[in-house]
């Protein structure tokens, strides 16, 4: 019904719903007036004193729901509790790990608790298990498997709520399909703490909480009975139907309430004389109810006008939105008045403009990437590594074992560069790969450099991008440590994971450039495969806010970092 009235609405042209809506505006008052002034007589005094009972009985209800509903989530934490379920099923190898817990976890979790809601007064495990009793907070089930509470919870499932010399909240830890055993946890409530608000909403009424069994477990009836009102057992009580009934020898209105969360029942007993002794005339309540109503009209033709409004200004803000560059959202209107259609339209053009920006941005990555291929089979690699390997023969016949080295090298150079034409490799082999371009530098540099790896192990388990390292460990030689003027080169090679990321960092020692320099090297196309091709492709693979950050200063090295999602 709702959703059909809906459609018609959406469906009514912009007239229309203004008419409807000054329709509205003037049919309500009249409603509302004629039938207040019919129902006024016959209906004001009962409304007014059973609707304030009943107020104030879900106000309680409301106020114990609550704290139930606390209670029940901070049990329900500890049950589904990994380690707390690890202690009460003695899951562990040792009683050395057993005891840390229950020092290092159980008891401080147990007190912070305690200290943070002063209501509860007891935590403690009741367990089937073979765990060593642990002070007040573990025992052995058998010391409470006589108790009627004990026998009622192992049947039922939950947070479950009893009396026993005050109020009590037990709930099973899970059972897992060979864990024959139940273990459980026992939290004791301050009844006085839990039931605080019950005496001050009360007043000077009758209020009785009984149990699933019909128990009383709280009652304000030492005050009834001050007052010289009677004092209700349990049979009385459940003998009781709601409604009018005779208390006390006078007439009273009884009020119950099921707890939500629990078993529990609350009775409220009001005397009739108290319910009128408020009470208004006639000429005063309709005349507050004029008032209402005027009040009802201004809102309505408030809301009327600001709903008219509303998607305006929500489209010229979804508009402001699209021209400062955010073009993800999607924009979609269920109205089919011109309000709605111009929606729709904006919407429908604003999916067509990303079709166009996605096409755009496809098409660059495959030119990348066809250029990249292109770089990576300049040469044949059949012929290379056949090549290089008959070099190596030779050298090692030749007894030049420096040749062969360097040649050994080169090869796992470019076998880990190449990859069989995949970009995509491990961290390990993107680290070898730079690793053997730098051996062949200083092998050809005659060891004029040193070299530093600091290498988490961590990131070997991720992959990147080929060919990001080796340019930047070249940059580093030939414009870092080749001018260095004074002491030897110190060329640093780290790489770690750091917030979700794997970061490389690629540091020299050299005379460092000032920060123009530096931002050169990210903007201009060397005659090779520089840093602004790195810079691209890490753009590209993984978005615009990874790339390349140069750090340097003059006289004082240079370091470039790469970070990569991990």
């Amino acid at each position: 019904m709702k959703r059909a009235i809906t459609e018609l609405f959406n469906r009514l042209r912009f007239k229309h719903k203004l008419f409807l809506s000054y329709l509205i505006v003037i049919i309500i008052p009249i409603i509302v007036l004629g039938v207040y002034a019919y129902k006024q007589s016959e209906q004001m005094l009962k409304i007014q004193g059973i609707g304030g009972i009943e107020k104030n009985v879900d106000t309680i209800s409301g106020g114990i729901n609550g704290s139930i509903e606390r209670y029940n989530h901070s049990v329900q934490t500890i049950v589904y509790n990994k380690t707390f379920q690890k202690i009460v099923t003695n899951d562990y190898r040792d009683l050395v790990n057993l005891s840390y817990d229950l020092k290092e976890y159980l008891s401080p979790y147990f007190t912070m608790m305690t200290n943070l809601d002063k209501e509860i007064d007891e935590i403690k495990f009741y367990t089937q298990t073979y765990v060593p009793e642990y002070g007040e907070s573990v025992q052995l089930a058998s010391r409470v498997s006589e108790e009627q509470w004990y026998k009622e919870a192992l049947k039922g499932t939950g947070s479950q709520w009893f009396s026993d010399n005050g109020i009590i909240v037990v709930s099973k830890f899970p059972q897992f399909s060979n864990d024959k055993d139940t273990n459980i946890v026992y939290m004791r409530i301050n009844e006085a703490s839990l039931f605080n608000n019950v005496a001050a909403l009360a007043k000077d009424d009758t209020v009785i909480i009984t149990d699933k069994q019909g128990r009383i477990i709280y009652s304000n009836q030492q005050a009834s009975a001050a007052a010289d009102k009677p004092v209700l057992n349990t049979a009385q009580l459940s003998a009781l139907k709601e409604g009018v009934i005779d208390f006390g020898g006078a007439k009273s209105y009884l009020v119950k309430k099921p707890v939500a969360l629990t078993d529990w029942t609350i009775y409220c007993i009001v005397p009739a004389a108290q319910l009128t002794q408020n009470a208004g005339s006639i000429i005063n309540a309709t005349l507050i109810i004029i008032a209402l109503c005027i009040l009802i009209v201004l809102i309505i033709i408030w809301i009327f006008s600001k709903t008219m409004l509303r998607r305006v200004l929500s489209l010229n803000s979804l508009m402001k939105r699209v021209e400062i560059g955010d073009l993800s959202m999607r924009v979609r209107s269920e109205s089919k008045d011109e309000i709605g259609e111009l929606t729709n339209r904006f919407g429908s053009m604003l999916i067509r403009l990303n079709e166009v920006i996605d096409e755009l941005f496809r098409n660059k990555i495959v030119q990348k990437e066809a250029e990249f291929k292109a770089l990576q089979w300049q040469m044949n690699p059949h012929f290379l590594y056949n090549t290089l390997s008959f070099i190596n023969w030779k050298a090692l016949r030749s007894d030049a074992h420096d040749i062969s080295h360097v040649v050994t090298t080169l090869s796992k150079f470019y076998r880990t560069g190449l990859n069989r034409g995949d970009n995509i490799i491990p961290v390990q082999d993107e680290l070898e790969h730079v690793r053997c371009y730098i051996e062949i530098i200083q092998t050809m540099r005659e060891n004029s450099f040193d070299v530093v790896y600091d290498i988490d192990e961590a990131v070997f388990g991720y992959k990147t991008i080929n060919f990001i390292l080796q340019p930047l460990a070249e940059n580093a030689i030939i414009h870092g440590i080749n001018r260095k003027e004074s002491g030897r080169g110190v060329l640093r090679i780290t790489a770690e994971l750091s917030g979700g990321k794997v970061v490389f960092t690629v540091e020299d020692n050299g005379n460092g450039m000032p920060p123009e320099a530096a931002k050169t090297l990210l903007e201009s196309q060397s005659s090779g495969y520089g840093l602004k091709n790195v810079k691209e492709r890490l753009q590209l693979k993984f978005g615009s806010d990874y790339s390349i950050v140069v750090e340097s200063e003059v006289d004082q090295g240079t370091r470039m970092k790469i970070a990569i999602p991990a």
